[in-house]
Parts: structure tokens; sequence; C-alpha cells
């Protein structure tokens, strides 16, 4: 399994309680000191299937950085920096900073990043795609740009990995889709997608 955008560790130590210490979980960020803290925090919680892995932050060198694990993954999560637009309930001011550019150089970043660590995933395997931001442009719209370059990769419904109570509620199509007003939290968006396994 891979974390692809790990930060301080807190999915990655959840994801390690979930797979109880068994097989492989990569923790990768292109922030050593993050990956300092969530070393330490590992160490604390007994996880010891993390491995840690710092990216350079030029990303046209992830796909040598990460040779090893090419086609490898069963599960590749990708919580792309964004532009943060669910937590606007609790930052509203950082509403007034957000420029038109800033978003597009997200929108390119979320699809390279996409790109690069689809790569990793196995035939059969998932990539998890997330955001914390209510934007199309951030979502739906880099999952479809995604498929249309990467006909190796279906996206399938989320319904599956939760509670039937839940998808009558927080799926719109097959997208996992928070929002405060209608939730109580941040706004949230999660897309699983699964590459397809050759044909026999």
């Amino acid at each position: 399994v891979v974390d692809a955008c790990a930060g301080a560790g807190g999915k990655t130590l959840q994801l390690a309680a979930q797979m109880k210490n068994r097989g492989e979980l990569f923790a990768l960020d292109i922030e050593q000191r993050r990956l300092d803290d969530l070393k330490k925090r590992a160490r604390r919680a007994g996880a010891h299937n993390v491995r840690i892995r710092v990216l350079p932050a030029d990303l046209d060198k992830l796909a040598e950085t990460l040779k090893d694990l090419q086609g490898s993954a069963e599960r590749v999560l990708v919580d792309a920096p964004c532009s943060g637009t669910g937590t606007y309930r609790r930052k509203p001011d950082a509403r007034y900073r957000l420029t038109e550019d800033m978003l597009a150089d997200h929108v390119k970043r979320q699809g390279v990043l996409l790109r690069r660590f689809a790569a990793l995933v196995k035939p059969g395997g998932r990539l998890v795609y997330g955001t914390c931001s209510v934007l199309r442009e951030e979502n739906e719209a880099v999952i479809e740009a995604f498929v249309a370059e990467n006909p190796d990769f279906e996206v399938v419904s989320a319904a599956q990995w939760l509670p039937a109570e839940a998808t009558k509620t927080v799926l719109q199509g097959p997208f996992l889709r928070l929002y405060p007003h209608r939730h109580g939290t941040d706004g949230f968006f999660g897309a699983v997608l699964v590459k397809k396994k050759p044909a026999a």
C-alpha cells in the first residue's frame, strides 16, 4: 500500500492499523521534516510495516525515485495538495487568497501526481484520489481528464466501501462528496479507480 502524499502521517497510521502491521505500507512525501515526525509517531504507535521515503520536489524525477515500486501496489492513496476550499467553514478568510492562477497550478499538479502515482498500481489494484476541495475543477474534472488519458483505469463507485446508510447522503454518482452545510464536516471529495487486468 502506498500513501503517496503522507504529510505527517495521520492517514498512514490509520492505514497501518487497518493492515494490522502486515504487508508493507510506503509513506511518501517531499517534506523531510514531516516524515521525521511520522517516523516518531509510527514508532510510538508500534507500526512496524511503515516504510518512509522522501520524494524529490521536482515531479519529473518521481518516476526514477519510485522505479522499484512500479506496478507493485495493491492500493495507492493520492490525497492531493489542493486549494483547501473545503475548509472555508473554519477558515473563511482563506477564500480571499485563492486566485485563478493558484487554482490552475493546483489542477496541473493534481493531474501530474495522479499520473505519476498511478504507475505504481498493479493490475486489479486500486487508485484512490482525494482532496479537501469542493471545486469540480480539482475533483471530477481531474478524474475525467486522467481516465481519458489512461483507459486502463476505470472509476468504480465508492459505495461498496461505505456503510449502506451513508451512501444515501455522501455519494454523488460514483464519488464521495462531503459538504459543510450538509454533513457538518469540512468539504471532501473522493474517487476510487481500478486498474484493469489485461485480457487473458
